[in-house]
């Protein structure tokens, strides 16, 4: 039986596109089992989220509950029955047709790459998939429904900048990190008072230090005299250097260019765009696209201009927009397009960017 992509199809129907005399598992650290078996499909696992099975002639079979995370990348929970490894092992890989579970049947998602397989022990605990043809977002809304967002935390912090950017910065976390706990700060006695005041406002919030740009949890010394070293791209292409005197110093990279470059803003108002640009480029749901003016003047449209200079880094001039539950980078590369990082505490957040036809590199809204 031919299956057209995003149909909806029974259960059985689904699992025997693997072909006639393929082996069948079902739910998450479930045993490859034959037909017929209690294990042998996903009814017996009705209601529950994680993956079923099949593998056989036709390739191999995946039926996710609660596994799509965009409308181009699943998630295959795990462990993985060994016949699914089996099937995995051979070269050429297997076809892999993907299926979402709905409560009326499966929906067909297509044929589907592996991205990364997940092992521990030798054994494949999970799979991250992408499929060939993205999900348009009328599916997407089905097989991964969205709520309301809830309260936003407001944004009359921004009210302080530029004269105080230490309350704004706190104020900023302790709104946007609202759900994870706090913790007593480690010991900062010699740092520069506005890193004093970013790590009161990270302790016990591992996100707020960073992945793209990483402040490091205690400074560092460094060779150049009277500096010391504070932060440091994610890739390890620059580090971050303030003066180690002085009650707001300023802030050099070094290793983006021949000479350290001296930033705009001094480090009070730096570490505060440092946690919006983490909030920008390292949360999901988010996204980064390349822009050009017309779509980015409609992306910050609804939302406030953070009143600091522009941000060196990750484009030569890069600011920063905010709105309830929002934070926007926009950069500057050239006169005609842009680098736009979002990210939001809740997905319904990003719906709106989903109509303005930008090139996503990456978009879970």
């Amino acid at each position: 039986m031919e299956i057209r992509l995003w149909s909806v199809v029974a259960e059985p129907v689904a699992l025997a596109a693997a072909g006639p005399g393929a082996e069948e598992a079902g739910g998450p650290g479930t045993e490859a089992a034959g037909p017929g078996t209690e294990a042998a499909g996903p009814d017996a696992e009705a209601g529950r989220s994680g993956a079923w099975f099949a593998a056989g002639p036709g390739g191999v079979v995946v039926v996710v509950a609660g596994g799509v995370r965009t409308h181009e990348d699943l998630t295959v929970p795990g462990p993985l029955p060994r016949v699914v490894e089996r099937h995995l092992a051979r070269e050429p890989h297997a076809a892999i047709l993907a299926f979402a579970r709905l409560p009326e049947g499966c929906l067909a998602l297509g044929t589907a790459r592996v991205t990364r397989i997940g092992r521990r022990r030798g054994a494949v605990q999970d799979l991250e998939l992408r499929l060939d043809a993205p999900l348009p977002y009328e599916f997407l809304d089905r097989v991964r429904p969205t709520g309301p967002p809830g309260p936003q935390p407001d944004i009359d912090w921004v009210d302080l900048l530029p004269a105080d950017p230490a309350t704004a910065l706190e104020r900023f976390v302790s709104g946007w990190y609202d759900d994870v706990p706090s913790a007593a700060p480690e010991k900062t006695a010699g740092l520069p008072q506005p890193l004093q005041t970013f790590h009161r406002a990270a302790a016990g919030r591992a996100e707020v230090y960073g992945r793209a740009l990483e402040i490091f949890r205690e400074g560092a010394a460094t060779s150049v005299p009277g500096m010391i070293a504070f932060g440091q791209e994610g890739d390890g292409v620059f580090t971050l250097l303030t003066e180690a005197a002085g009650d707001d110093p300023r802030v050099w990279y070094h290793g983006l260019s021949d000479q350290p470059l001296r930033e705009r803003e001094r480090l009070g108002a730096y570490l505060m765009m440092v946690a919006l640009a983490h909030a920008a480029m390292d949360s999901s749901p988010g996204g980064m696209a390349f822009a050009d003016r017309a779509q980015t003047r409609r992306i910050v449209g609804p939302l406030r201009r953070v009143p600091l200079r522009p941000m060196r880094w990750p484009c030569a001039k890069s600011r920063f927009y905010v709105g309830p539950g929002m934070v926007v980078l926009v950069g500057e590369a050239d006169g005609d397009w842009f680098e736009v990082y979002v990210g939001a505490r809740h997905r319904s957040l990003l719906r709106r960017l989903r109509k303005l036809g930008l090139d996503w590199e990456s978009f879970d809204g």
